[in-house]
């Protein structure tokens, strides 16, 4: 049977298991630095909530034609920036709310944690652009002051937290200039 990744055909066994052509497409598009970002089987678009074990355990034969197609890892991060610097502007709003409670003493450090999490996130994404070659991606100038922020976080000094969220952190998330 012959499946499809991008226009090229493979041919792989009739026999062959749903999860292994699969494993197949996968490391064909990984060979080219390419993530699968979409795949039609038997003329139906398939998401990962049909990748059931019964569905994978089939043979290849039994589901009709296979086709995906592939794009590169840069072009989905390129394609992303947006969304990325959306999600660098709600977390510069979500710190400005931590602000004040820490400020008076009305929180303790600990409030941050949940959006330290979402900041480990926004630096994954931005260290994944800057490896793809994404101008404008690079968690570079962030880093420092979140090893600051830890420092502050983990001796349980408020106010420098506070300070470091201000005055250091949040106006790098949204100024592409100094996020560079």
């Amino acid at each position: 049977m012959y499946i499809t990744l991008d226009g090229e055909q493979l041919q792989v066994p009739d026999d062959t298991s749903m999860m292994n052509a699969l494993a197949t497409l996968s490391d064909k598009a990984h060979a080219k630095h390419h993530i699968v970002t979409s795949l039609t089987i038997g003329g139906k678009t398939i998401s990962d909530r049909d990748l059931t074990p019964p569905f994978l355990n089939q043979p290849v034969r039994d589901v009709g034609t296979m086709q995906a197609i592939s794009q590169s890892l840069h072009t989905i991060i390129m394609d992303a920036k947006q969304a990325i610097e959306r999600f660098a502007a709600e977390l510069r709003t979500d710190g400005q709310v931590l602000l004040a409670p820490l400020r008076s003493g009305t929180a303790q450090v600990g409030t941050i944690d949940a959006w330290l999490g979402r900041l480990a996130d926004y630096t994954e994404m931005l260290e994944a652009g800057q490896a793809q070659g994404v101008e404008g991606l690079s968690s570079a100038s962030l880093l420092p002051w979140i090893q600051e922020l830890l420092g502050a976080r983990t001796t349980a000094d408020a106010i420098r937290v506070a300070d470091l969220l201000e005055y250091e952190l949040l106006p790098r998330l949204t100024d592409a200039r100094l996020a560079a």
